[in-house]
């Protein structure tokens, strides 16, 4: 299944959208910088975003 990450720096939110279909993904999970985001089959795993905090 195609999955899209979307990196958003001045939100600091990463959104996965899933579940493609020719009218635009149906389902979409969005989280804050430092938030495990869910990331669905056939990854089925939580893709951590801590890396993505500004250091200090």
């Amino acid at each position: 299944m195609p999955l899209y990450l979307v990196v958003d720096i001045q939100a600091k939110e990463i959104t996965c959208f899933s579940d493609p279909s020719p009218q635009g993904y149906r389902a979409h999970k969005r989280v804050s910088f430092g938030t495990l985001l869910p990331v669905p089959a056939p990854f089925s795993s939580e893709f951590d975003t801590t890396a993505f905090q500004p250091a200090g």
